[in-house]
């Protein structure tokens, strides 16, 4: 069995938490990765903004990142845009077709990467399977920022959705945004949770992580880590932060980089606050990291939070309770399928600093408590495994290429 699986705009040889990169950047590498050893070979397309060449990888056995060159049409940025996708699947087709490997089926991540799948799709005459990690639907329903392209997404995620043979969820609430949301025919959802891998992401003694990050002091660490924007809450972390400080000492530690139509103005808020209520020394902003370091900074937290509108899965959370360190989530998304409220951990209906601050303060000061709760994270996170997903999407490619019919479409992207 051989895939292809088009990650446009992430390469998930990039850091997660800044720009573009997040958590799809880990899903991709990570699924990949457990694929290709269970014998799938899987070959990653991805765009290389600027570039002249194409560059190809063996990342491992069974493993390939193939860097596909698409010319910028405005000045060279992070990132390629919506323009650049005609001639990125032009260049994912004819490398397909160079190579003579017979592809059983198209993995797209993402609206942008389900866009040139959907040319792969007609062109090859293989199955589509689709991951849209987020939905514009669902972004506005939560009162995410709209940005000049939203309409554009919107079109472009149903005709994706119609023509796709499979729709890969992370969780009930996106089933559920696939299905009402988009009308999206429920035999084509298939739930396939994340995964985190337990070499990195497992508990360990909080002394020598704090002492590697430069901490080896008893104040609490409250940790947030993600892309800095206010879909993910990070401003609200910092209001926290100053709640929980009238009644204890704390400090918080942000580990990512501003992100999307609103991270620079996102990050702006979090420097204003630390200077309003003069947390200089309570607030540490620490650069986008590689993601297997990240467990260090998990072990050495005595509580993440993870403060987003909404999340389709919640992979920070769940990579948290892995190291056993009790997570602080809101109420909302895939954040429920990972965060199982008052035993694995705690989640907030009322998205407000003082809400935030009271659930940390709970687990603060009952030691019994947040021991018990830590055990149990952790012991809730060993159900989730890549292995296990990358099986699960073996079922679903096997299903798929063995339909008669392909799903049909009244449109080519």
């Amino acid at each position: 069995m051989r895939l292809a699986v088009i990650s446009y705009h992430a390469s998930p040889m990039a850091v997660p938490g800044s720009g573009v990169n997040g958590g799809m950047n880990v899903y991709v590498r990570a699924l990949t990765t457990h694929l290709a050893r269970a014998g799938v070979e899987c070959d990653i397309f991805s765009a290389r903004v600027g570039a002249q060449h194409e560059k190809s990888v063996r990342l491992e056995s069974g493993l390939w990142l193939h860097s596909l060159p698409v010319q910028p049409s405005a000045p060279v940025g992070s990132a390629p845009d919506y323009t650049g996708i005609p001639e990125f699947a032009d260049r994912v087709v004819e490398h397909m077709v160079r190579s003579s490997i017979s592809y059983d089926a198209v993995h797209a991540n993402y609206w942008l990467s389900g866009v040139a799948a959907h040319r792969v799709k007609h062109d090859l005459d293989i199955p589509m399977i689709t991951t849209f990690h987020t939905l514009e639907k669902a972004k506005r329903a939560h009162g995410a920022l709209v940005d000049d392209r939203s309409s554009l997404r919107i079109h472009q995620e149903s005709r994706i959705l119609g023509c796709s043979d499979a729709v890969l969820a992370s969780g009930d609430d996106e089933a559920r945004w696939l299905l009402e949301m988009y009308q999206a025919p429920e035999e084509k959802i298939v739930h396939l949770p994340l995964g985190i891998d337990r070499a990195f992401f497992a508990p360990g003694p909080s002394g020598p992580a704090r002492e590697a990050i430069g901490f080896d002091d008893t104040i609490p660490i409250i940790l947030y880590v993600g892309r800095i924007q206010s879909l993910k809450g990070t401003a609200l972390a910092v209001k926290t932060l100053v709640e929980l400080r009238k009644h204890r000492s704390a400090r918080l530690i942000i580990v990512g980089g501003p992100s999307g139509v609103d991270g620079e103005r996102e990050f702006a808020r979090v420097l204003a606050l630390v200077e309003e209520y003069g947390l200089d020394d309570a607030v540490t902003i620490v650069e986008p990291m590689s993601h297997e370091l990240l467990s260090t900074y998990y072990r050495a937290a005595d509580v993440v939070i993870v403060p987003s509108v909404s999340e389709s899965f919640g992979l920070v959370a769940l990579e948290a309770m892995g190291c056993g360190t009790p997570v602080v989530a809101t109420d909302a998304g895939g954040l429920r399928t990972v965060v199982d409220d008052g035993y694995s951990g705690i989640l907030v209906k009322d998205r407000q600093p003082s809400a935030f601050a009271q659930a940390i303060e709970s687990l603060l000061a009952n030691p019994v408590h947040y021991r018990a709760m830590s055990q149990r994270a952790s012991a809730c996170a060993e159900s989730f495994t890549w292995a296990a997903s990358a099986r699960r999407l073996i079922g679903v490619v096997e299903r798929v290429v063995q339909q008669e019919v392909l799903v049909s479409c009244m449109s080519c992207a």
